[in-house]
């Protein structure tokens, strides 16, 4: 029997915006504010070269989630520039934050089925925070006030791994007090989201927006498109 159903978050429930230029641009600025001349193109891409190296860290290092700190410091380094310790902290502050300044929307249909689900399942969220601590994803979920049907929301940067590190499901269903074997986890990806919730033994229901084709690689249980679905898709499951 099923009593919980977890949700990845970019993509799943919110969507996902473009924040990175926001935090280069602001970037650049600050460094020109120092007397510090970097044109747009090097920003972009010392910062897109610490993006890589974190995914890099994460396939070979078992998942570990890689901090804003450390790609900032990684991105300054990529700048040949160094910078003291309060005006790092500074952009650190802005990089967090910057989804506040421009918040993302729900997807459709997640305030809808989040409402009709809670009062029959314990629901989670599963999700990779990136360089938007989950403090903050907190905030955007209380803002669009579905934080409160949620009894567990586990984030990587909290956890210290990113999915499909198996900790990441085994913190959120220890919280929720289930075993794997009574949890669905919905998500878009199926490199993390699936392939984690499958690994523990969970359910799992592949939200499938952009119509990829399954590779086989590690098959969801389910499939849908819309997120309504996911109700008719728990109806089926014993």
């Amino acid at each position: 029997m099923i009593r919980a159903v977890t949700f990845d978050l970019w993509n799943t429930l919110i969507s996902e915006g473009n924040y990175e230029d926001l935090r280069r641009e602001f970037l650049t600025g600050i460094l020109r504010e120092q007397g510090i001349l970097r044109d747009q193109r090097e920003v972009r891409k010392a910062y897109s070269a610490a993006h890589d190296r974190a995914h890099k860290i994460a396939r070979e290092e078992n998942y570990r989630y890689v901090s804003a700190d450390e790609r900032l410091e990684y991105t300054l380094e990529n700048l040949k520039m160094a910078l003291p310790e309060d005006l790092k902290s500074l952009i650190l502050e802005e990089f967090r934050e910057t989804i506040l300044r421009c918040p993302p929307s729900l997807v459709e249909g997640a305030d809808e089925v989040v409402r009709f689900l809670a009062p029959n399942y314990k629901l989670g969220i599963i999700c990779d925070s990136g360089i938007t601590p989950g403090r903050i994803l907190r905030i955007v979920l209380e803002k669009e006030h579905i934080l409160g049907f949620f009894e567990a929301t586990v984030f990587s940067d909290e956890v210290g791994h990113n999915k499909p590190h198996k900790l990441m499901f085994e913190t959120a269903l220890t919280k929720l007090k289930v075993m794997p074997s009574e949890a669905v986890h919905v998500g878009d990806l199926i490199q993390t989201d699936i392939a984690g919730a499958k690994t523990i033994g969970m359910r799992a229901v592949w939200f499938n927006r952009k119509g990829i084709v399954d590779t086989g690689k590690c098959s969801p249980d389910f499939q849908i498109d819309a997120l309504p679905q996911l109700i008719e898709v728990l109806r089926k499951i014993p």
